[in-house]
């Protein structure tokens, strides 16, 4: 069988390393590697037609490859990488993200080669996470993201973008080591003939429930930073703040979907009884980053700490349709993690866009923009109104499964979220009123609207938001067609 997996790893490679080495070719060496990337991604969705099932009760996986890698007596470690339907879809979302990022920066003129190199380094982590099944190997590409969004904060952010590096860098980091901890200890405790996910998902089985109820909550801790949920949020807004567009279009867009993925593949796949057993808990946590993720939006004025804080609501609702435990629950947070992906890497270009074309990003500060600069107009409210849920709009099917998973198990809970999407709805369009309508306020004489590449960019995330709102059965079917239609 045709390694495809190892050959996208291999273009990705490639790219990135002569893209470092291209000088002011680089942008269009990460161009053509990215549009390669998105045709290989293809290839796999082609080949992906139904998903392989279970043997032996063990999930099997797409385009599985595994080979020897470490093997020191009782220690075995493989280089195993697979898909299925939830990493499909995610890889699918890295390929786009890709793509818009590069088009957003074309103009990048400060260090581009390094700029560009170090978006293809991150997403080349991404697309590592999202197809690792060793233990080990997962955990090697999860740390391999965090050094190029590092450096791209540090170098390229504003102000305070040492200050935002170095936190971003530190909560995370220490939380990946509780992961990796909790990872080994799932290993160790239930003697796994290896670090594969396969054997880890066999021995794992015959854990006791108070041990998987422990190791489940170091992994939820591990993931959670990453989400970020509530308390360990703090990290989010600065990094975002600070960090320039394209650092916070991948960053919003695939990084917060590497702690979901993870809680999802590591934890909620391979110790369901520890889950059942801290529901309450995962509820409470995903309720208080939903209302207190809305609540610090209301109150934002710089209009990119206001999509920050409305991305903790968003992730707070992936949380919940995880910690529900059922088939439409996993479904309905994988089509959420997907549309976030992309409503959020626009509203950050379009933050990024109006802090270009107005020197500010302050909503009071402006108004009335819509004459002068009709096309960014338009990106706002198609974000925004993508944001707060519009039907035909690619959040509207994932919230609304994300609601019908929630009341399906805890009934009239469901206002919660219910409510707090409204008040989500009133941030929006309150910020829409202020910017795009009335008389004209803190525009320039000079104001002209975005120039084409980073109307490119908003443009391909503004088509996969119509396209998937209108057929979202394009991801739901592949998500089916995975380990998520089959547990609990």
């Amino acid at each position: 069988m045709f390694p495809a997996i190892s050959f996208i790893l291999l273009t990705l490679v490639a790219g990135t390393v002569v893209t470092f080495l291209s000088g002011r070719y680089a942008r269009w060496v990460a161009l053509v590697t990215s549009l390669a990337f998105l045709g290989e991604v293809s290839y796999l969705l082609g080949s992906y037609t139904i998903w392989p099932g279970t043997l032996g009760g063990v999930p099997l996986f797409s385009q599985s490859e595994s080979y020897a890698w470490i093997s020191l007596g009782w220690l075995h470690i493989n280089y195993t990488v697979g898909v299925d339907g939830i990493s499909l879809v995610l890889i699918l979302l890295t390929a786009f993200l890709q793509i818009a990022t590069v088009l957003y920066s074309w103009n990048e003129t400060h260090e581009p080669a390094g700029w560009f190199g170090l978006v293809l380094l991150t997403c080349l982590g991404c697309f590592g996470v999202f197809v690792a099944l060793d233990i080990l190997l997962f955990f090697l590409f999860w740390e391999a993201v965090l050094v190029p969004m590092f450096l791209l904060i540090g170098f390229w952010g504003g102000p305070n973008r040492r200050y935002a590096a170095l936190k971003f860098f530190v909560y995370t980091h220490v939380a990946s080591i509780v992961m990796l901890v909790g990872l080994l200890a799932v290993a160790f405790y239930s003697h796994a003939a290896s670090f594969d996910f396969a054997d880890v998902f066999t021995a794992a089985q015959g854990l006791a429930a108070p041990i998987q109820v422990v190791l489940f909550l170091s992994l939820f801790f591990g993931f959670g930073v990453k989400f970020p949920v509530v308390p360990f949020h703090t990290w989010l807004p600065d990094a975002h703040v600070e960090a320039p567009t394209g650092g916070s279009v991948l960053l919003a867009g695939l990084l917060l979907k590497l702690g979901a993925y993870g809680l999802i593949r590591w934890a909620v796949e391979i110790l369901p009884t520890g889950l059942s057993h801290v529901q309450p808990l995962l509820y409470a946590i995903a309720f208080a980053s939903i209302i207190w993720g809305s609540v610090l939006s209301l109150s934002q004025r710089d209009l990119k700490r206001l999509v920050a804080y409305s991305s903790i609501n968003h992730m707070g609702i992936v949380l919940l349709a995880i910690a529900v435990d059922t088939q439409l629950g996993l479904m309905a947070a994988v089509l959420l993690m997907f549309a976030h992906g992309i409503v959020s890497a626009l509203l950050f270009m379009v933050s990024g866009s109006v802090h270009h074309t107005f020197g500010t990003r302050d909503i009071a500060s402006l108004g009335g923009i819509t004459p002068r600069t009709p096309v960014l107009a338009t990106m706002v409210m198609i974000g925004s109104l993508a944001s707060l849920g519009l039907p035909a709009l690619i959040s509207f099917p994932a919230e609304f499964t994300a609601l019908l998973a929630t009341w399906d198990r805890l009934g009239y809970w469901v206002t919660i979220p219910l409510i707090i999407l409204v008040v989500t709805a009133a941030f929006y369009i309150w910020m829409m009123q202020r910017l795009l309508f009335g008389p004209e306020k803190g525009v320039p004489a000079d104001a002209q609207d975005i120039p084409w590449y980073e109307g490119a960019g908003m443009g391909v995330l503004v088509a996969l938001t119509v396209l998937y709102g209108i057929l979202p059965f394009l991801l739901v079917n592949l998500i089916a067609n995975s380990p998520v239609a089959t547990f609990p």
